[in-house]
């Protein structure tokens, strides 16, 4: 996998399917258990790697589904109790 800005095309019980936004559109899947916010279909996300891990990043302005957002907004008040 390499590091860049996914759109996330469906998802499984373990692992979601990425499709690259650059001009490649590389197809990748992703554990779920990776991701820091609760991925749904549509979302777009960055990826990349820092160590051995791979962190994420939901980004928020590319992302259209509305379920999405409204699950963004509440890990971010649950995390900040």
């Amino acid at each position: 996998m390499k590091p860049g800005v996914y759109k996330v095309e469906a998802i499984d019980k373990r692992t979601a399917l990425l499709k690259g936004l650059e001009e490649n559109g590389q197809q990748y899947t992703f554990p779920l258990t990776d991701f820091t916010h609760n991925v749904s279909v549509g979302d777009v996300v960055e990826i990349w790697q820092e160590g051995v891990e791979w962190k994420t990043k939901y980004i928020e302005e590319k992302t259209e589904s509305v379920s999405s957002h409204t699950k963004d907004f509440v890990k971010r008040i649950l995390d900040q109790e």
